[in-house]
């Protein structure tokens, strides 16, 4: 199965790194073997939109694909070239939740309109760095998972993050205001494909352009480089207007079914 969408595409660069990913024939199994409790680490992506009756299926093959007990979680993708939903009613009445996935990509970035003069962007050094970007992260989170749930996978996501850095596929960038961290992102590259990782903003610092300066800055400064074509950012749907307005990325959309 070919995968088409840039957002499960670029997925694979984190797979690539420290678990699997196996090509099942209408479907990829995808391993994040360092963080059994990552949602979309662990999944399955179906080569269509699911229809009536595929239910027992597709959650069958999960189970027999995913054996650790560390896995509580159940995530089925799709990969459709369309943008079908499909039929997901079986999913919802059986306590899924149904998500949509806003990926965007761009091979060039303007100056947003918002741009934060007084924000100076930089890799993070210390461990105190990244203490204070995981506070961040936990800040910004949802809350369908406690704050406990969160933290767990915000200090493996970093160890992960700092693992792959020091091993050349990427960096994570800090958004410092008079040297206080207030926001910070990933990306990482391979194959000529650059990825965003988790993009946040202390909520104390947010509409202040700290987002888009960063988003932009570190934009410029990997195209530049040379190391990737294209640069791809998977948001939710609700931040679209802002990303896709003020940097000009083309977006289109992946959708899933989460069951707990």
């Amino acid at each position: 199965m070919e995968l088409r969408s840039l957002g499960y595409k670029s997925q694979l660069i984190f797979t690539d790194f420290d678990g699997k990913a196996e090509d099942r024939g209408d479907h990829w199994a995808i391993h994040t073997l360092s963080n059994p409790n990552f949602f979309w680490g662990n999944l399955l992506i179906f080569d269509r939109p699911p229809k009536v009756g595929d239910f027992v299926s597709w959650t069958d093959q999960f189970k027999k694909e995913f054996t650790n007990p560390n896995i509580y979680h159940v995530t089925l993708a799709w990969d459709s070239s369309t943008g079908e939903v499909g039929d997901v009613s079986e999913f919802l009445e059986n306590g899924f939740r149904f998500e949509s996935t806003v990926v965007l990509s761009a091979s060039k970035v303007a100056r947003p309109p918002k741009y934060n003069e007084n924000v100076k962007v930089r890799k993070l050094k210390t461990d105190h760095d990244w203490k204070r970007m995981i506070e961040i992260q936990l800040a910004s989170a949802h809350e369908h998972l406690s704050r406990a749930e969160w933290e767990s996978f915000y200090r493996r996501q970093a160890e992960r993050f700092r693992q792959m850095e020091e091993s050349g596929f990427g960096h994570w960038y800090g958004a410092f205001l008079e040297e206080k961290l207030v926001g910070g992102l990933g990306i990482f590259h391979r194959n000529r494909i650059g990825r965003f990782q988790t993009v946040s903003t202390d909520p104390e610092y947010q509409r202040q352009g700290v987002c888009q300066t960063l988003v932009y800055q570190t934009s410029q400064d990997i195209l530049s480089s040379g190391q990737v074509d294209d640069l791809v950012m998977c948001a939710d749907p609700g931040l679209f207007s802002i990303d896709g307005g003020t940097h000009r990325f083309f977006a289109v959309k992946n959708w899933c079914v989460i069951g707990q």
